[in-house]
């Protein structure tokens, strides 16, 4: 039984290290793209220990990812398996006949042809409550079936966004533990790569700058503290000084009283000193008003004989405007007449500037006709004025350089000449001697 119960645990093994090895190969392939795009073994892009971290960080990400679809694998196994057509078109005839093995065996248990299933159930009546007898062995050959087709995995990605949408929809506190593992698994992955892509100077960084603020915030909390001591003083200063005023409001109050009573009597003086100051005023007025009547009557007098006056001088000033509109008139006229005249000359001198335009326009058109053929015939000339300039000047060098040569040839030969001259006079002056 011993032996027999040891069966299954040698093939989980043998299960998860192909699992991993699968893994591993898929996170190998998927460094290798990420090489190919990234490309890590140039000069001043990464060093080998970045390009080692960056492995060992896709490899975690692949092996999470694995166990997030694992998760929800297992979680959409009761629906996946129901759906035969699909998993008889994806799964091969070998691991579908697994399949309807391990259904018998969650059918019938107890009268199946496994013998794990029986040993099983003898430890569980037995009171053996290990993991290992917990856990059937079958339903780990299930989902490593089930993972080993990619094919499965859009639907299973559907039956995960329907689950999604109705705890979403219905009531996400009722959410089932399977499902809550999985969200968990998810933000696991979220948060490991996110911390996997912080290098170390931010991770360094981020604990200085936290160190920096717990330390202001020990210094905030002892200055929040005096603050509360000198606050709470304040308070107390602002009760007494409340007391105070408020003494000092009640004794300004009664002084009030008083001082609208003395000013209630002052007001009725000033009242009827108002009305005996009226009475002399209007006595005053009615004087004031029969002396303005007897200036208006005077005033009435003298602007009569103003307007008499300005009336002459309005029909002078009429008169005067008469002979000025009619000499303007006259000047206006003159002034048509001349400008009819300059008119008349001003249209014949924009006719002929007109003409004499046109006339430019169609020589500057004559003119860019010949351009054509006279600017290439000047091009040739000068490229061959150029050219026969070149060879004179090329001539006369070579001439000249000719007569620099013979002239110090000419030289050299004369300085020998005069060189055997003096060593033969020297040579007849020892033989004499």
């Amino acid at each position: 039984m011993a032996h027999e119960m040891d069966a299954p645990s040698t093939t989980g093994t043998i299960m998860s290290s192909s699992t991993f090895s699968g893994s591993s190969k898929n996170s190998s392939k998927r460094s290798a793209t990420s090489d190919r795009e990234i490309d890590f073994t140039k000069d001043n892009v990464a060093s080998p220990i970045d390009l080692e971290c960056h492995i060992q960080c896709e490899r975690i990400t692949k092996i999470l990812d694995d166990a997030i679809y694992k998760c929800k694998l297992s979680i959409c196994l009761a629906d996946l398996v129901q759906e035969y057509q699909l998993l008889n078109s994806v799964l091969s005839p070998m691991h579908m006949d697994d399949l309807m093995f391990i259904f018998e065996q969650y059918d019938n248990p107890l009268f199946s042809a496994s013998l794990l299933n029986m040993a099983v159930m003898e430890d569980l009546k037995a009171g053996d409550l290990s993991l290992k007898n917990r856990l059937n062995p079958e339903l780990g050959h299930l989902i490593y079936i089930m993972n080993s087709y990619p094919e499965l995995k859009p639907r299973v990605d559907e039956m995960v966004a329907k689950m999604r949408e109705s705890i979403d929809d219905t009531a996400p506190r009722l959410m089932p533990p399977g499902f809550d593992f999985l969200l968990e698994m998810e933000r696991f992955r979220e948060l490991m790569v996110k911390q996997m892509e912080t290098t170390a100077a931010e991770e360094l960084s981020a604990k200085i700058n936290t160190r920096k603020l717990e330390a202001s915030n020990q210094h905030l909390l002892a200055r929040i503290e005096e603050s509360s001591t000198a606050l709470k003083e304040e308070t107390e200063r602002f009760d007494q000084t409340m007391a105070l005023k408020s003494e000092i409001i009640a004794k300004l109050e009664h002084e009030l009283v008083l001082l609208n009573y003395e000013a209630t009597v002052k007001l009725k003086k000033k009242i009827l000193d108002s009305e005996r100051q009226m009475v002399l005023a209007t006595r005053s007025h009615t004087v004031k008003n029969e002396m303005l009547k007897e200036e208006q009557v005077e005033s009435q007098e003298a602007y009569e004989a103003l307007l008499k006056q300005h009336l002459i001088e309005e029909k002078n000033q009429r008169a005067r405007r008469f002979k000025v509109e009619t000499q303007l008139l006259s000047w206006l006229q003159k002034y048509d007449l001349e400008m009819n005249d300059k008119q008349v000359e001003l249209d014949e001198f924009t006719q002929q500037f007109e003409e004499e335009t046109e006339l430019c326009e169609q020589l500057e058109k004559k003119i860019e006709i010949q351009n054509v053929d006279y600017i290439p015939l000047m091009a040739e000339r000068e490229a061959e004025y150029h050219q026969e300039m070149t060879e004179k000047m090329n001539k006369f060098l070579m001439d000249h350089c000719a007569r620099v040569i013979q002239t110090a040839w000419r030289n050299v030969l004369a300085n020998r000449a005069e060189k055997k001259k003096l060593k033969g006079k020297a040579k007849k002056g020892k033989k004499k001697a």
